[in-house]
């Protein structure tokens, strides 16, 4: 299954016309790239449910990521965001505090890098459900890690998450002097990859994504199991 080819063309434009009028007058590309994304989300959806069955209740719809940009209390006043994504998060829940699997392809954008960033984890969960991570981590730890040094894992996450901030000293209610406290310190668990450009448009996209969706799968379940889920 390919991706529309016009999708990279289309923000590269945007990138440097992020105006109302510009992108009326191009909106049909906008519907069409966005008809073969909401396509391939349901495909993505088919296959990792397969591998996660908290995302068997999923739809498309909830999935994919509004174009348009919150500039309520922004200074930033684009009104696109300069890419597109979906998000498939356990349970159905449609805010990202909770586990799930993240694609966006178009700009650079939210701290993430190249054309096609992907993976999977949470991303700014709530105070309680760090602090339940954390915990799971503590008395789980050689699980935890055994994750994290499955080939596939490190193949395409290397050894650290993608986080809003990396904590300087234990947090708060974990021994100081414990060996592997530096698992305790980030703000979030959220694996990241790159993916090359030459797999955006090919028939291989599928496949390529939940080979890297399915290497953070063993996280996200330790998450799910950490929260409550």
């Amino acid at each position: 299954m390919r991706l529309n080819p016009d999708t990279l063309p289309f923000f590269d434009e945007l990138m440097m016309n992020n105006n109302r009028e510009w992108f009326n007058a191009h909106k049909e590309r906008w519907l069409a790239i966005k008809a073969d994304f909401e396509t391939f989300t349901q495909a993505l959806i088919d296959e990792m449910v397969k591998l996660d069955k908290s995302l068997g209740n999923l739809q498309v719809k909830n999935c994919v990521c509004r174009i348009y940009r919150d500039t309520r209390f922004s200074q930033d006043k684009r009104p696109y965001k300069t890419h597109i994504a979906c998000f498939l998060p356990s349970g159905g829940r449609k805010n990202m505090g909770v586990p799930g699997y993240y694609l966006q392809l178009g700009q650079e954008d939210y701290g993430l890098h190249g054309n096609c960033s992907l993976g999977g984890g949470i991303f700014m969960p709530t105070p309680k459900d760090l602090y339940s991570i954390r915990q799971e981590i503590f008395y789980c730890t050689d699980e935890f890690k055994s994750i994290m040094a499955e080939p596939s894992y490190k193949k395409f996450f290397g050894n650290d998450f993608f986080t809003t901030k990396k904590l300087s000293r234990v947090p708060k209610g974990f021994p100081t002097d414990w060996p592997d406290a530096d698992l305790l310190k980030y703000k979030d668990y959220t694996t990241s990859y790159t993916m090359p450009d030459k797999y955006i448009t090919s028939n291989e996209m599928l496949e390529r994504v939940v080979e890297v969706f399915r290497a953070s799968v063993p996280l996200n379940l330790f998450i799910q199991r950490a929260i409550g889920f």
